[in-house]
């Protein structure tokens, strides 16, 4: 195991793209609100929740005129690749990761929007279903979302069999959780394929209410996968659906790391790298609890949130920087302990930063 060696050093011979996402880019309506009962009549407060389009179109009428509002280009993935792109090559000029995914007909802000941001994708088009989006609704330090997923459901066996060549190069295969719900027959396609070759598969949580209708799909690629994010509400469900009972929520990332029946073949190959030994589960807890990863036969680590220098501008970017620091770390090959440390400091840093917006260079503290 590579230990201590600099990030940007660490990863100069990696073949690019690194990782392949498959998720679902969406427009993102960012609307902070004044009026908490909007929340509480459409959404979970501080919670997810996917709407139907008539619902979409009753909230959308019901936003007070004088809220303050903003756009750009989401998904589930996308903030966390494009922090781990600007750690590994703030200029862009070595793209480590690309995103595969479809949208709809009428797309233009979201596609411009994705290009300004310098995300390499491989988006497919479909003309027969119009582009969907997702809404943020903010009440003071509440934030809720709804979201109307459209082309993002449709991407197809024929989609990924243009991705093949990605497929064979990249190191790292990274599912968002919708692209498990709506396109699974590919997420299985994929599991069978990357069996064979020594990919990691990574899956983040992203959510609890994904596991009331759909938890039999998200329990099966949690199986596939090698690498498990979420935060103690995601864990949570995630225990719930697997009926392992625990006495502290703690308990949950070590109970989950030593359950069998998730294990598969694809996570059992022999290998002298950390992440193929078992399952990793990294959970985190907020701001003042530490962030658990376990990994291998209950081996664990424990990190403290780092409290940021700086103001604390905006929470919402938190977790997305912890996956990309702790994945970067995985590509770096550190050990389990650096990739940790290493994704709360991308986290504290990003507490500082409105909007997940990254500065022209990267700091030199997270030039590790």
């Amino acid at each position: 195991m590579v230990e201590k060696v600099p990030l940007r050093k660490a990863i100069e011979k990696l073949k690019l793209p690194a990782i392949i996402v498959f998720g679902n880019p969406l427009a993102d309506y960012h609307v902070h609100t004044g009026n908490k009962d909007l929340l509480e009549k459409y959404l979970e407060v501080d919670g997810e929740t996917e709407l139907l389009e008539e619902t979409v179109h009753k909230l959308i009428l019901d936003l007070p005129l004088q809220s303050e509002y903003g756009s750009s280009a989401e998904g589930l993935g996308r903030n966390s690749m494009r922090i781990l792109q600007w750690l590994c090559d703030e200029t862009f000029q070595k793209q480590y990761s690309v995103y595969c995914g479809r949208i709809g007909d009428g797309a233009s802000l979201l596609r411009y929007s994705i290009r300004a941001a310098d995300v390499d994708d491989r988006y497919c088009i479909n003309y027969r279903v119009l582009y969907k989006y997702c809404i943020v609704l903010t009440y003071k330090s509440s934030r809720s979302i709804a979201t109307d997923i459209g082309a993002g459901g449709v991407f197809t066996l024929h989609d990924l069999n243009r991705a093949q060549f990605l497929l064979r190069t990249a190191k790292m295969i990274y599912i968002e959780k919708y692209f498990v719900t709506y396109s699974f027959p590919v997420v299985l396609e994929i599991a069978k394929q990357v069996e064979e070759r020594s990919n990691i598969v990574v899956v983040n949580l992203s959510g609890t209410y994904i596991f009331n209708d759909d938890h039999l799909e998200m329990c099966k690629i949690v199986g596939y996968a090698n690498i498990v994010f979420g935060n103690v509400r995601e864990m949570e469900a995630l225990a719930q659906s697997l009926n392992v009972t625990y006495d502290n929520v703690t308990d949950i990332p070590f109970l989950l790391n030593a359950l069998t029946n998730i294990t598969v073949s694809v996570s059992s190959t022999l290998n002298e790298n950390w992440v193929h030994h078992g399952r990793v589960f990294v959970m985190s807890q907020g701001e003042s609890a530490p962030v658990i990863a376990v990994w291998g036969k209950n081996q664990s680590v424990q990190v403290q949130p780092i409290k940021p220098t700086a103001p604390v501008i905006d929470t919402a970017g938190t977790d997305d920087a912890l996956v990309a620091g702790f994945l970067a770390g995985v590509l770096a090959q550190w050990s389990p302990k650096h990739c940790l440390e290493y994704g709360c400091k991308v986290a504290s840093f990003i507490l500082t930063r409105h909007g997940v917006g990254l500065p022209e260079n990267v700091p030199p503290d997270l030039l590790e």
